[in-house]
C-alpha cells in the first residue's frame, strides 16, 4: 500500500518521501497497487505533483484508490491516467475542489465495481462507468441534488447495482416525486430519509438500512407507509432493517424481517414496538457513552424497558434468539464501562441478552 503524504516540514523531507516512493514503486514490481492519496493544507505543491505524476505512470496496476483532495489545485499530474486503469476495482473521493477538468478520468475504468464519491452531483461531479458498478456510496449535500433530474438520471444507468447507499450531513426539505426505477439486482439500500424508497423498484430488495444525522424527535418519518408501498410495488422480502437515527419510528408490521439494528448513535429515543415483527430472531441496540455514564444508563434503561418484546408466556414458540446491546466509547478518554447491575435486571424474561462494550 502507498500513502501520498509529502507534509510540508521542509524540503528536504519532501524529497525524502518522494524518493522513498520511488523506491517503493520500483520494488513493487508487477504487483497491483492500493493507494492512499491525501492532498491537505500542509502539502508542498511541487513534491505533490511529483509524486502525483509517479503513480499514474503506474496507472495500470492501481487496484483500490482512495483520493482525499482538500488543495485547490490543478490535478493534471492525473490526467494521463484516464484510459489507463484496466485493473482498477475500487475507488474512493474526497474533495473540495474544483476538479471539473479532470471529472472523466474514471470513464473507463473495465474492472471498477465499487465507488465512493463525497459530495456527489452530477453537474459537477465525477463521471464513471454507473452501469457495472455493483456497490455505489455517495454523499449528498442539502437539497440542490434533490430538486432537478439528476437523481432519476443516475439511477437509470445503475443496472447491476447490489448495494446503494445515499447519505446526507445536512437538513434536506423535500424531494422531488418521479417514477420509480427497477433495479433488478439491487439487495442492499441505505437511504436517508423514507420518502427515498418512492424512487426504486427493487424485487430482489433484502436488507434496508435508514440513517438520519440530525438531532429531531420530531415529526415521526412515514415509514410503514413507504416500506409498505415498496414491497407491494417490488414484491421485494426484507430480511434485515437498520434505523441509525434521532427520530421516533415505526416500522409496522413485517413478517419477513429476521434481523432489527436500532443504533441511537448520540442519544436514546423511545424505541421501536417489535412485537409488530412475527419472524424476528436477531435485535441489536447500539449506543455511544459520552460523558455522562449515569444518565445514559438511565436512558437505556427506559429505552429497554419500553421495548416491545413477546415474552415466552405471551408467545412460546418466539423465534428471538439473541438482544445485543453494545455501548461503544471512546477508549482514549474513557475508561471500560461496567454494565450496571439495573440495567442487567431489565432483561429477565427475554430469550438471550449480550451486553459488550467496545470501542468503535
Amino acid at each position: 500500500m502507498a500513502d501520498c503524504v509529502p507534509y510540508l516540514r521542509s524540503e528536504s523531507y519532501a524529497k525524502d518521501v518522494t524518493k522513498r516512493l520511488a523506491l517503493y514503486l520500483e520494488r513493487s514490481g508487477g504487483h497491483p497497487l492500493r493507494l492512499d492519496i491525501r492532498l491537505w493544507s500542509v502539502h508542498t505543491k511541487a513534491s505533490t505533483m511529483m509524486a502525483l505524476e509517479m503513480l499514474s505512470a503506474c496507472s495500470h496496476r492501481w487496484q483500490t484508490v482512495k483520493f482525499d483532495l482538500f488543495r485547490d489545485w490543478p490535478l493534471d499530474s492525473i490526467l494521463p491516467c484516464k484510459g489507463k486503469l484496466p485493473t482498477l476495482e475500487w475507488l474512493e473521493i474526497r474533495y473540495r475542489v474544483d476538479c471539473k477538468h479532470v471529472r472523466d478520468i474514471f470513464e473507463v475504468a473495465p474492472r471498477l465495481t465499487h465507488a465512493y464519491i463525497e459530495p456527489w452531483a452530477r453537474s459537477f461531479g465525477w463521471i464513471l462507468p454507473w452501469t457495472q458498478l455493483t456497490e455505489l456510496i455517495l454523499i449528498l449535500e442539502g437539497d440542490s441534488v434533490i430538486d432537478n433530474d439528476e437523481i432519476p438520471s443516475l439511477l437509470s444507468k445503475l443496472h447491476n447495482i447490489r448495494e446503494l447507499c445515499f447519505c446526507n450531513y445536512y437538513e434536506t426539505h423535500g424531494f422531488s416525486q418521479f417514477a420509480p426505477t427497477p433495479l433488478n439486482h439491487l439487495r442492499v439500500l441505505e437511504v436517508y430519509q423514507p420518502a427515498m424508497l418512492s424512487w426504486f423498484e427493487a424485487p430482489s430488495l433484502c436488507e434496508l438500512y435508514f440513517t438520519d444525522y440530525h438531532r429531531s424527535y420530531d415529526n415521526p418519518y412515514d415509514v410503514p407507509g413507504q416500506i409498505s408501498s415498496l414491497i407491494q410495488r417490488s414484491g421485494c422480502r426484507i430480511r434485515k432493517l437498520s434505523f441509525a437515527a434521532c427520530r421516533n419510528s415505526y416500522a409496522g408490521t413485517l413478517k419477513d424481517v429476521e434481523e432489527l439494528v436500532l443504533d441511537y448513535q448520540h442519544s436514546i429515543c423511545p424505541s421501536i414496538d417489535i412485537s409488530s415483527l412475527p419472524k424476528l430472531r436477531l435485535l441489536t441496540i447500539l449506543c455511544s457513552i459520552e460523558e455522562d455514564f449515569e444518565s445514559l444508563a438511565n436512558s437505556l434503561t427506559t429505552a429497554l424497558e419500553s421495548t416491545r418484546v413477546p415474552t415466552r408466556s405471551e408467545c412460546p414458540a418466539s423465534l428471538l434468539e439473541r438482544v445485543t446491546v453494545e455501548l461503544h466509547y471512546d477508549q482514549e478518554t474513557q475508561e471500560q464501562p461496567k454494565i450496571p447491575e439495573r440495567l442487567l435486571k431489565v432483561a429477565d424474561e427475554w430469550p438471550v441478552v449480550v451486553f459488550r462494550t467496545q470501542c468503535p
